[in-house]
């Protein structure tokens, strides 16, 4: 009888062996004691995105420190250096990474293939067309994120009504982003419904970007910057410009416009952050990243009425009833 108690336990001992063995194998994270995600970025404007990251994670109970390490050193110098970033998330063996805007995602897809790390992207213009994923619903492969659409069109009306009497647009496009690009294609289709030429230069440095201000023509009425990383991590050059010429200047995002510029619509990047998380966590507790349907960002009309004031702009108040964000 001891025998058999014996043998019973070492039989039961055994297939809870097996089990924790098989579990670990299921390629499952569900289980680990303590994650590893990378950070992937090319501007300081996107740091607030990780914020709101952080934050999601710890609602959820992923805890920096405690069960979550964040592998960031800050916004890469130039697109150059992520090769390097990249390599050494693979070494590290990170269990996510996650990526802020087009060019960086692109660059992971391409340095993550075959590795099995899971990406989560974010903000990108249009993950479809610009050759991130075959399909919203099924992203397949190891990639899903948030999209934010092309708000182009929706923000050169904004600006119009902000300041009808615009006529002549300075515009800053990146030739080596896509969302730039896209952007592009949207504003110069819409331009036209609104009367408005457009004096369209090509920047993708920091070095471009000054040259290209220093030369703004003295006819120019607005400045509109589409959506780059690159364009985002010099967002003051901008606003200095536009505010030394008491223009308006349109950026991307509710971050420029917390920064000084005047108006943006689009996405804010602390809820984008959050809505990154959920995706995060959806992915560490086992689900495939080729199963969740890419993510489409809110986006918001955002105003600085302190900018208003310092280029004598006077905004409509049925304007700024509609918008989301006010900065006094």
């Amino acid at each position: 009888m001891i025998q058999i108690i014996k043998y019973t336990s070492f039989i039961i001992l055994t297939s809870i062996l097996i089990s924790t063995f098989l579990g670990s194998c299921s390629g499952s994270n569900a289980n680990k004691e303590m994650y590893t995600i990378g950070i992937v970025n090319l501007a300081a404007a996107f740091d607030p995105i990780l914020e709101g990251f952080k934050d999601g994670m710890e609602d959820a109970g992923y805890v920096e420190g405690q069960n979550v390490t964040y592998l960031y050193d800050g916004p890469a110098a130039s697109p150059d250096a992520l090769d390097a970033i990249f390599e050494t998330l693979i070494l590290e063996r990170v269990d996510l990474v996650l990526t802020f805007g087009t060019l960086a995602t692109l660059r992971a897809k391409e340095s993550l293939e075959g590795t099995g790390i899971p990406i989560i992207f974010g903000p990108v213009t249009d993950p479809l067309a610009s050759g991130i994923v075959a399909d919203l619903l099924k992203p397949g492969g190891n990639i899903t994120g948030i999209r934010t659409g092309n708000p182009t069109p929706k923000r050169l009306e904004w600006l119009m009504a902000i300041e009808p009497n615009i006529r002549r647009i300075y515009v800053f496009n990146n030739p080596n982003d896509n969302s730039s690009i896209q952007a592009l294609s949207a504003l110069t289709e819409t331009a036209p419904l609104f009367n408005v030429e457009l004096e369209v230069v090509n920047a993708s440095t920091p070095e471009e970007i000054i040259a290209a201000l220093s030369i703004m023509p003295e006819d120019v009425n607005a400045l509109f910057i589409l959506a780059s990383a690159i364009f985002e991590a010099n967002i003051q050059q901008f606003i200095s410009a536009a505010n030394a010429r008491k223009i308006p200047l349109a950026a991307p995002a509710t971050a420029n416009v917390l920064d000084g510029a005047l108006t943006s619509f689009g996405h804010d990047n602390v809820p984008l952050g959050q809505q990154a998380a959920r995706l995060a966590i959806q992915i560490l507790r086992g689900t495939s990243p080729a199963d969740l349907p890419i993510e489409t960002a809110d986006l918001f009309l955002s105003i600085n009425l302190s900018t208003a004031s310092i280029i004598d702009l006077t905004i409509p108040d049925e304007i700024i009833r509609q918008a989301d964000i006010i900065v006094r």
